[in-house]
């Protein structure tokens, strides 16, 4: 095990599937400014107990994994992959926000409990970056990355606060983030497919059971055709929140 190339890439993948929940942090942070029963440590806790719930599920799809060769499970790549498809379109269609925070069935949730829920539900990018990584990993690099995480969910409840308090740099990290965000979960998908070696693997598998070796051209076809038949899928569902937006905005 390399130890520094380890630590490099748990604070990468970190940084890249917790982006989105800085600015929920944030959120809950200048809440807990004129808040009785929301506070610095309550949300930090809440944070933990919450990732803390992230990581055991993630640890529970990765022992699953464990059955199966590692080659395939390298296929879950595509997931980070199509997320940042799934990002890229919500540029381009913009639906009216989920005020999902604030209503009721949130109402009477405080503290840790309240934080703790938010990041497990915002949590579904982590899950499914993290059990395709964690099945390319042995045991002490496993280990490693989540000491990693954990150190980084502290340190990420820091600069929420800090950039709480400087509003220019959290308007400017708002105006670019939602271009980054989807490229570097592509990047991180395509690293996850690669260093699995998902492809060549199935590639020979293919070969071997066939006399033309079609494995190529095989894998090329699915790959294309389920990459578009879910950027479709999205692209339609997308249109539809926003006709549903717009028709219930006309209504009132």
């Amino acid at each position: 095990m390399q130890f520094g190339r380890a630590i490099g890439t748990a604070c990468a993948t970190f940084a890249i599937t917790n982006i989105d929940d800085a600015f929920v942090l944030v959120t809950f942070f200048a809440e807990s400014t004129t808040s009785k029963t929301l506070t610095p440590l309550k949300i930090t806790l809440g944070q933990y107990v919450g990732f803390t719930i992230i990581i055991t599920i993630s640890m529970i799809g990765y022992g699953v994994s464990l059955v199966l060769p590692s080659e395939p499970i390298g296929f879950l790549g595509l997931l980070p992959i199509l997320l940042g498809v799934w990002k890229l379109i919500e540029l381009f269609i913009t639906t009216a926000e989920d005020e999902s925070e604030d209503s009721p069935r949130f109402q009477a949730l405080r503290g840790i409990l309240k934080v703790a829920m938010i990041t497990v539900m915002n949590g579904g990018d982590n899950i499914g970056t993290y059990i395709p990584l964690f099945s390319q990993l042995d045991g002490a690099e496993i280990a490693v990355y989540v000491v990693v995480y954990y150190i980084l969910v502290g340190l990420w409840c820091l600069a929420a606060f800090l950039i709480m308090k400087q509003k220019h740099i959290l308007h400017l990290i708002q105006k670019y983030v939602g271009v980054v965000i989807p490229f570097l979960y592509m990047g991180l998908g395509v690293y996850i497919v690669v260093k699995s070696d998902c492809y060549p693997w199935s590639i020979e598998h293919i070969d071997n059971s066939h006399p033309d070796h079609p494995g190529r051209a095989i894998l090329a076809a699915v790959t294309v055709s389920v990459i578009l038949a879910v950027s479709i899928a999205m692209v339609w569902f997308q249109w539809s929140r926003r006709a549903a937006s717009s028709a219930t905005d006309e209504e009132i």
